[in-house]
């Protein structure tokens, strides 16, 4: 049984859900990752380290502008 304390769910509109079934078999040529891995690429990939420490893009959005 995972650990509830390490893993959170998510909700996503079922068209979101189809656009990430076809990211996370094109995202890594050769693979077919889980939703789960592929959503945890996209935002190790994109997202700062300054988005993650504050949770909030809209607070880092407004002091860089």
């Amino acid at each position: 049984m995972p650990n509830p304390y390490k893993y959170k769910s998510i909700s996503l509109k079922t068209s979101t859900v189809s656009k990430l079934n076809i990211l996370a078999k094109e995202l890594i040529p050769g693979m077919h990752l889980s939703n789960a891995k592929a959503v945890e690429v996209m935002i190790d990939t994109i997202g700062s380290p300054e988005d993650r420490n504050t949770g909030n893009t809209n607070e880092t959005i407004k002091k860089t502008t």
